[in-house]
This record gives structure tokens, C-alpha cells and sequence, in this order.
């Protein structure tokens, strides 16, 4: 075991270990999203656009950045891992740098072509995905997710016109009239959209339960 993480804690896979660490952390927290649990919401997601530039000369404007990037660093990371192992065992007289470079650079164009290997039948699923406008969840029911729906942070769970179950950002309005009660907020409490922030790039929500005298401005 200590022979194994002096390896990947040596360069080159060193260079991917991290992000590896850091990849392993984001689909755990993905996981833990779609759960009934609490989760921290730290705000609207940041979506990267794998449409453009850098990624579609590459063949990878159908699939998400995110599902790139996570084959791209695991498989890097399994190729410069073997790839030191390999180097090392065959007790070559070549400087370390010149092989450690080597390692790095196979570990990038194979973590890259295997990565655009894996994601090409994906690239079919994703465009053929029907998407799903936020005009389009306006007036559906959603259930909350997190322990409460604020003013800054929120998840709910909603169903589209597909049948696609979204985890989804939502907020209390800012305009909402005082005396609602909090508990029709919480977790498992059923939620209306009623209008889309598109500044904060949120989801407005008010109670199903909400009684028929009150009014909430977007």
C-alpha cells in the first residue's frame, strides 16, 4: 500500500492524483444531491459550455464538461500510475525527468483519446435528450429537497413534461408577503414554480399549500 501511494503521490501521476480526488468529490456530492438528504446549496451551478472552442475541436460538443473532464483525469491518471510502475520496475538508465515527462505526456493524449473513445455513444443520449426550457417547469409542483427553501438557498425536485426527474435551485421570493409559515418550506413540503430568476438563475417557488387570499409578486 505505502509502495502504491508513493507512486501516485510522485510525479507524473501526482499531476492527476488530485484531480482525481477532486473528481471522486464531485460525483459523491452528485450522488448525495439526487438522495433524500441535506446538502449544502452554495448557489445557482456554473455550466460549462463544452459547445465551442477548445472542447468541440476535440469531438466533445455533445457530451458535458464535466463528464469529459472526469474520464479525461481518471484515465490519466491510470496511465501515468501503470506507466511510472512500468519505468521504475524496468530499472532504466534514463534521467527520471525525461521519463516522468514521457509518462506525462502519454498519460494526457491516451486520458484524452480514451476519454473521446467512452463519450462518443454518450454524445448520442445527450443530443437526442429533449431539452427542457425554464419556462417549460413554470406552474409545476416540486418537492424540497434541502431542510428549507430561503431567500438564498434551496433545491426541490421536480418532474418535466418527459417524465425527467430535476434537481432544481429554488428560492423563496423576495416580495413574498409576511405571516407564511416556514414549515411549508421544509423538507418533503410541496412547492409551485411560479417564476424564473434569471439574474441568479433560480427558481421561484411559493407553498401549494398557500392560502388563497395571499399574493406573491415575482
Amino acid at each position: 500500500m505505502s509502495e502504491f501511494l508513493d507512486i501516485a503521490l510522485s510525479f507524473p501521476p501526482v499531476v492527476f492524483s488530485f484531480g482525481l480526488v477532486l473528481v471522486v468529490v464531485y460525483w459523491l456530492t452528485v450522488i448525495i444531491g439526487a438522495m433524500d438528504v441535506d446538502v449544502v446549496d452554495v448557489g445557482s451551478e456554473t455550466e460549462f459550455d463544452a459547445g465551442g472552442g477548445f472542447w468541440s475541436a476535440f469531438g466533445f460538443g455533445a457530451v458535458p464538461f464535466t463528464v469529459v473532464l472526469s474520464l479525461w483525469i481518471t484515465l490519466g491518471w491510470i496511465v501515468t500510475v501503470l506507466g511510472t510502475t512500468w519505468v521504475r520496475s524496468a530499472d532504466m538508465f534514463i534521467p527520471a525527468t525525461l521519463t516522468g515527462t514521457a509518462v506525462l505526456v502519454a498519460g494526457i493524449g491516451v486520458g484524452m483519446l480514451g476519454a473521446k473513445l467512452l463519450t462518443r455513444p454518450l454524445a448520442k443520449l445527450f443530443e437526442d435528450a429533449p431539452a427542457t426550457g425554464h419556462a417549460d417547469l413554470v406552474g409545476k409542483v416540486c418537492v424540497v429537497r434541502t431542510g428549507t427553501v430561503s431567500l438564498d438557498a434551496g433545491q426541490a425536485e421536480i418532474t418535466d413534461d418527459e417524465g425527467s426527474v430535476l434537481l432544481i435551485n429554488v428560492r423563496r421570493s423576495p416580495h413574498e408577503p409576511e405571516g407564511i409559515d416556514p414549515e411549508l418550506y421544509s423538507r418533503h413540503s410541496k412547492v409551485v414554480v411560479f417564476d424564473y430568476d434569471e439574474v441568479e438563475k433560480v427558481f421561484l417557488v411559493v407553498p401549494v399549500a398557500l392560502p388563497p387570499d395571499v399574493v406573491i409578486e415575482a
